[in-house]
């Protein structure tokens, strides 16, 4: 965006904007039509609505656009409890302004020190970008979203006058957001419950796409009050416990749920979690509502099995019970232990595409779809016997 067509821009580009932030708090895409026309509009690389727990220190979720998984797993794991951006905008929300920051402009003379120590230029690095700005959108307690945009080396660094205009946007960001949140609990709790998960003799959590606990059954609650791993914070966020595995589940639960938001595909994501003498296998699947079936819930079913109840996962039981062969008992067995496609591809020594072809001859001889179904069928099995 050139200043020279300043009035241009307000006279439509502003509006536009304005009425995107508002439609997202009822659209089915969310607020991803508005991060993709912010960047248009201000010539950036890529956007996105971080989600974090500032009591924990943490990233919960994020929405994402022109970031892909890898760069964010990265951020995840080694940037997130430690995003100078993200403390700027905290410190100067707290002086009690609502402002954008840059890390061009903000920083100070020591950004690229910080950079290196905090692995942020890496991350940037990774995915093309240089530049950062943001401000914090919307605060509930220890909820915080922050609004962050990127650029590239060859675009141009920001300016105090573009982070006027961005600080524009605020004001309007604030309040949708917050409508927004209050909205999912709305709109997702009725939807899942149409769905009878108190039957269900699982651990059943519903994330909303605000990343809020939405609904969890009987069988959830007993899970977590045994302190397996997990929580619900008092922003009602379900977090996993150590730094590790709430980065790594933190990711899980973000991609599910933008596949959620967008009616795309995504293969259920499987993760294990170990605390004390306790284990449980999580499987994060998108919620996949639709308006013809009177749904419109968006966000991410988890679903919990808790081994400390169980029976070990037997792959010679496995093998009998569904005509398994060797290696497909092995590749089901650790599926539902909680390791993924590429960590059994390590573990066994074979190729991921190989992986991939023992999966599809279980599906086809356990009669499911889904890696969600196969561990929900396998866990029973191995329960019952």
């Amino acid at each position: 965006m050139h200043f020279s067509d300043r009035e241009t821009f307000f006279n439509h580009d502003f509006h536009e904007l304005i009425g995107l932030i508002y439609d997202s708090v009822t659209s089915e895409q969310g607020f991803f039509p508005f991060l993709s026309r912010f960047v248009q509009v201000f010539n950036g690389h890529s956007a996105s609505f971080a989600i974090y727990d500032t009591a924990a220190n943490s990233l919960l979720g994020t929405w994402t656009v022109n970031i892909p998984e890898e760069a964010l797993r990265f951020y995840s794991e080694h940037v997130s409890h430690r995003d100078v951006l993200v403390e700027k905008a905290i410190s100067v929300n707290r002086e009690g302004n609502c402002r954008f920051v840059a890390s061009n402009i903000d920083l100070g003379p020591d950004v690229k020190r910080l950079r290196r120590d905090t692995r942020a230029g890496e991350w940037l690095e990774s995915y093309g970008a240089c530049e950062a700005a943001g401000a914090i959108a919307y605060m509930d307690g220890y909820y915080l979203n922050f609004f962050g945009m990127q650029r590239s080396p060859d675009q141009p660094e920001f300016s105090y006058e573009e982070l006027k205009v961005f600080d524009g946007f605020l004001p309007h960001l604030h309040r949708a957001v917050g409508l927004y949140t209050r909205l999912m609990q709305r709109r997702c709790g009725p939807a899942v419950e149409r769905l009878v998960l108190e039957r269900v003799n699982r651990g059943i959590i519903v994330c909303d796409a605000s990343f809020r606990v939405a609904f969890r059954n009987g069988k959830a609650d007993d899970i977590l009050k045994r302190n397996a791993g997990l929580r619900v914070n008092s922003d009602g966020m379900l977090v996993a416990h150590g730094n590790e595995s709430a980065r790594q589940f933190a990711v899980l639960l973000s991609a599910a749920v933008e596949a959620s938001i967008a009616r795309r595909e995504l293969d259920d994501q499987v993760f294990s979690l170990e605390h004390g003498q306790q284990r449980i296998t999580l499987v994060v699947t998108p919620l996949q509502g639709t308006a013809e079936a009177g749904s419109l819930a968006q966000g991410a079913l988890v679903t919990l099995h808790d081994w400390s109840w169980s029976n070990e996962i037997s792959a010679d039981l496995l093998k009998s019970l569904f005509d398994l062969t060797d290696a497909e008992a092995v590749v089901a067995a650790e599926l539902v232990c909680g390791q993924s496609l590429s960590d059994i591809a390590v573990i066994s020594g074979r190729s991921r595409e190989t992986v991939k072809y023992h999966l599809n001859n279980i599906f086809r001889k356990t009669g499911t779809r889904r890696q969600g179904e196969l561990v929900s069928l396998l866990s029973r099995a191995c329960t019952s016997v």
